[in-house]
């Protein structure tokens, strides 16, 4: 006890006095004489207390100490002891960011049994942002993903210190094991870390999403394209990204009618960001006009329209044109009802919005049309007007 007295009072003083090298000299010394793991605590409370960045070489130094000792404590009591110890070493190196202990904190991770202690050191490699670490805590997350572990609230400690992490890593590789964490085994409190974890991993997320729309589940695909319009990816890379989500929307067979809706969402979202980022060229154009022929309801014809029209490229055109020229011969036949006369004039404001002239026929056609309401042929010659 008076040596634990004698170092808290040099601890004390070196709060007064402020750190100088011989200080920290000093507290080294006074933890390596510190006698058994109860004293070492103590050392490491006091020395932790004081909140001065400078110790950190002298917390780094005990750290080594007890990993390199960690066999001499077995006993279920020491077993507690050294975990706290290490734990409250592992937070003050990552509150300092002392990046020389980097490689330390990972053998915690890799050799100390406790988990709490384990995600401590983690998570304290994440303050630092070491990211040769980056890696290495996205696998262990990925394989922590995959099933429950034996012991499940070990397995949730780790799981939570890696994504806290790697929300602090800012690395592209952690997006996708953080995704996954989202919607992993875990209790509710670790997959809500990852969801609000998720848009700080990476500002540009793009491969890794692309990536998962093209091998994962239709529910997995739409929170992914919803992460990539969240992101802060340029315009041109969430255009990339919807025109995958919304060919794969299009491809994908649904198993049950809940499925069914999934993908149709998909392909709205990704329409809503050809309208939202104004996408042009050919590219979209195909899977647009598969939603207009083929899309779930009324929304999605009528999403799918408006991207043409933002679109104004010749085969965007050249869609809408045939669209309203197929209206237009239908509704000649004799072919109406509401819904027709709805899509034909969402179809005359796309037009219109396109700007292109090779929709000029189709507007001609449908104004001189005279089975079409006079709503809808005045909204061909304003439009007719509009492009002149």
């Amino acid at each position: 006890m008076k040596r634990i007295a004698a170092i808290a009072l040099v601890l004390a003083l070196g709060a007064v006095l402020g750190f100088a090298d011989e200080t920290t000299e000093i507290y080294k010394v006074l933890y390596q004489q510190a006698e058994g793991l109860s004293q070492k605590y103590a050392a490491v409370l006091n020395l932790v207390g004081l909140n001065d960045k400078s110790t950190a070489p002298v917390l780094a130094s005990a750290l080594d100490e007890l990993l390199a000792t960690q066999k001499n404590y077995q006993a279920s009591v020491d077993q507690e002891l050294y975990s706290q110890t290490v734990r409250l070493l592992c937070k003050a190196l990552g509150d300092y960011k002392y990046e020389a202990s980097a490689s330390s904190l990972w053998a915690v991770a890799q050799d100390v049994a406790d988990p709490l202690t384990g995600a401590e050191a983690i998570m304290a490699i994440g303050k630092i942002r070491d990211l040769d670490y980056a890696e290495r805590i996205a696998l262990k997350l990925r394989d922590l993903n995959l099933q429950p572990t034996a012991d499940r609230d070990a397995g949730e400690k780790l799981a939570y210190g890696c994504i806290v992490a790697l929300d602090k890593l800012k690395d592209a590789r952690g997006f996708s094991p953080v995704f996954f964490a989202t919607d992993a085994w875990y209790s509710q409190r670790v997959r809500q870390q990852a969801s609000q974890s998720l848009p700080n991993i990476a500002d540009d997320p793009t491969d890794a999403i692309k990536t998962i729309l093209g091998s994962e589940t239709p529910d997995r695909q739409l929170r992914a394209l919803m992460a990539e319009t969240a992101s802060k990816a340029t315009s041109d890379r969430k255009i990339e990204v919807a025109i995958l989500a919304l060919n794969l929307g299009h491809l994908n067979v649904p198993h049950d009618k809940a499925e069914a809706k999934t993908l149709a969402d998909l392909r709205k979202l990704a329409l809503r960001s050809f309208i939202a980022y104004k996408a042009t060229g050919a590219d979209p154009v195909d899977g647009c006009s598969s939603s207009y022929s083929n899309g779930i309801d009324d929304e999605e014809r009528l999403f799918a329209l408006a991207a043409l029209g933002v679109n104004g490229s010749d085969p965007a055109a050249s869609a809408l044109r045939d669209i309203l020229l197929k209206l237009n011969e239908d509704q000649s036949a004799g072919v109406t009802d509401e819904t027709r006369n709805r899509m034909a004039k969402a179809a005359i404001d796309a037009a219109s919005s396109s700007k292109n002239k090779l929709v000029k026929p189709a507007l001609v056609a449908v104004s001189i049309n005279e089975k079409w309401s006079g709503g809808v042929i005045a909204a061909a010659q304003v439009a007719l007007k509009a492009m002149q």
